[in-house]
């Protein structure tokens, strides 16, 4: 006789993700594990008088989508202490200074003010906002203006004053923007950018509701387990374990361990966790130690990224490499010696090649099988990068979404290189496990957005194309936000696919995926999201 389920879907596309993709009609549930994946007429057997039954009428169930990157601790700080000005809430300078303005006014001289997300392609003033924009709107309070990308900002005078920041001499050549007169504008990038984030200050109480919040959000995304790509430090750390062991967090995280506060920040932090004996793998089900991570260079769409190459656009500007290759070949050694899973945030091609110097220095050195050393982003590659991530056994993280809004840039910075950009075609083709993350909050952590991105290769705000040579399946893509995020942190064999015996973590998406037009898959929402076999997210206006 059957096991008596708990709850049972029939009628659906189930997409199973398992080793032969198979799309099965049922599945059951009992407790917070999988029972039963297979046909209707099997299922019932399953049923019993208190079975709930849940009638998917052709709709997809997919495993819980896994963000393998994402800035979640970071972006909790939206909810509460950060003012968020993404272009589809900010279009102009005006409007930020008219924000800061209001901000100041609610502030006491001091205090700061800060805001998240403009991006200057985007804006209708086509430029950054400038220091002088910042002390017009408050001069009695330090102001720092995020980019989207997380890697450059704007700061006001009084910042500067805080951070002691004084001229582009104290820091590499471009990190320190001046203007033709050699004046600062406020404009910071990499090194004194993260610095000046140590100067403010967050309290447990109001990270706690962003944490909550948000994670209402990633359950209405759909998005079961995060891989977080970085932090302020063990403060954020500690208020996430609390919010998980008082049950109010329910997403599984598996935490990446890199200091936001710069390079040397970043360098203390993974030398303390090595000095603790702790290392990749300890934890639960529910919040896991993971990678030790440096950052190599700046951002795809800034753009500060290190290219071999100069840019398309601009054969004068220079991305910016933060780490010599010595320094990543010593602090990769030691972190795999320690027993740490080892991954650097490498986006130009420059970059990438360093990230596999130095896993392949650490493994050279230090052999270990199964290892699973990460490249996050891995953004411009060729082929003979692609050919050392294969042999290597490296997991390059994509973010294929960045196409849905940087799609017309990434052509006029990089031309050609964007054929070999997020290069998940390729990296089927070469059996490379390549995982997908959003690196939310940089853009909408939707996973619809990035399968979108990886189907389509398309800018959503003007229709180019970008790279359309690396388009992948849209079963392809969920398998690269499902079971490949899984694999990317070890958890492959409890997580990631819809079989017997592993966690019950679903989704039912609002129709059936696999014969949706890929022009609207954007469209498509989630309806439920099960995470231990417990519904947590419904749907309300269907």
């Amino acid at each position: 006789m059957s096991e008596t389920a708990d709850i049972v879907f029939k009628n659906g596309t189930i997409i199973t993700v398992n080793s032969k993709d198979e799309v099965a009609e049922a599945a059951a549930v009992k407790g917070k594990k999988i029972l039963f994946v297979g046909k209707n007429a099997d299922v019932e057997s399953f049923c019993g008088a208190d079975t709930k039954v849940i009638d998917l009428e052709g709709k997809s169930l997919v495993p819980g989508f896994i963000d393998a990157h994402m800035h979640f601790m970071m972006y909790a700080l939206f909810y509460k202490e950060t003012i968020d000005i993404a272009f589809d809430k900010v279009q102009t300078i005006e409007g930020i200074k008219e924000l800061i303005r209001k901000a100041a006014a609610e502030k006491k001289p001091g205090e700061w003010i800060c805001l998240w997300g403009y991006d200057q392609n985007k804006l209708l003033d086509k430029r950054h906002p400038t220091i002088d924009d910042l002390d017009e709107a408050a001069p009695d309070n330090p102001v720092q203006c995020v980019r989207c990308c997380g890697h450059m900002g704007v700061y006001n005078t009084k910042a500067l004053e805080i951070g002691k920041i004084t001229g582009p001499d104290q820091f590499a050549p471009g990190e320190v923007v001046v203007d033709a007169a050699g004046r600062m504008t406020g404009l910071l990038k990499e090194t004194p950018n993260d610095m000046l984030w140590g100067y403010i200050e967050h309290s447990d109480e109001a990270l706690k509701e962003g944490y909550r919040a948000f994670g209402d959000l990633m359950l209405k995304s759909g998005i079961t387990s995060i891989h977080d790509a970085g932090t302020y430090g063990g403060q954020f750390v500690k208020v996430l374990q609390d919010v998980i062991d008082d049950g109010t967090f329910p997403v599984r995280m598996y935490v990446i361990y890199y200091n936001v506060l710069g390079k040397q920040a970043s360098r203390d932090w993974i030398y303390h966790l090595i000095d603790t004996g702790l290392h990749t793998g300890l934890g639960n089900e529910h919040f896991k130690v993971g990678a030790a991570k440096i950052l190599l260079d700046g951002s795809t769409s800034g753009p500060s990224c290190a290219t071999r190459e100069p840019y398309s656009h601009d054969p004068d500007l220079k991305g910016i490499l933060n780490w010599t290759q010595e320094e990543v070949n010593e602090i990769f050694l030691d972190a795999q010696k320690a027993g740490f899973q080892v991954t650097a945030h490498a986006v130009g091609d420059m970059a990438v090649e360093q990230a596999i110097n130095g896993i392949e220095y650490a493994l050279k050195n230090c052999p270990k099988e199964n290892h699973r050393n990460r490249i996050e982003h891995c953004g411009l590659t060729d082929e003979a990068l692609i050919e050392r991530v294969r042999e290597l056994g490296i997991v390059p993280i994509s973010n294929p979404g960045f196409f849905t809004i940087n799609g017309s840039d990434y052509n006029r910075y990089y031309g050609k290189r964007v054929d070999s950009m997020f290069a998940a075609k390729t990296y089927k083709e070469k059996g490379i496990v390549t995982a997908f993350g959003s690196d939310c909050s940089v853009i909408n952590e939707n996973p619809m957005l990035g399968i979108y991105g990886a189907v389509t290769r398309k800018d959503m705000n003007t229709g180019e194309a970008c790279g359309e040579c690396q388009k992948i399946s849209i079963m392809d893509a969920i398998r690269c936000y499902t079971y490949n995020g899984a694999y990317a942190s070890f958890e492959e064999d409890i997580k990631g696919s819809i079989e017997a015996g592993k966690l019950a973590d679903l989704v039912v998406l609002s129709e059936n995926i696999l014969e949706t037009d890929p022009e609207r898959i954007p469209e498509i929402k989630v309806e439920k999201t099960m995470i231990d076999g417990k519904i947590l997210y419904e749907r309300d206006d269907i």
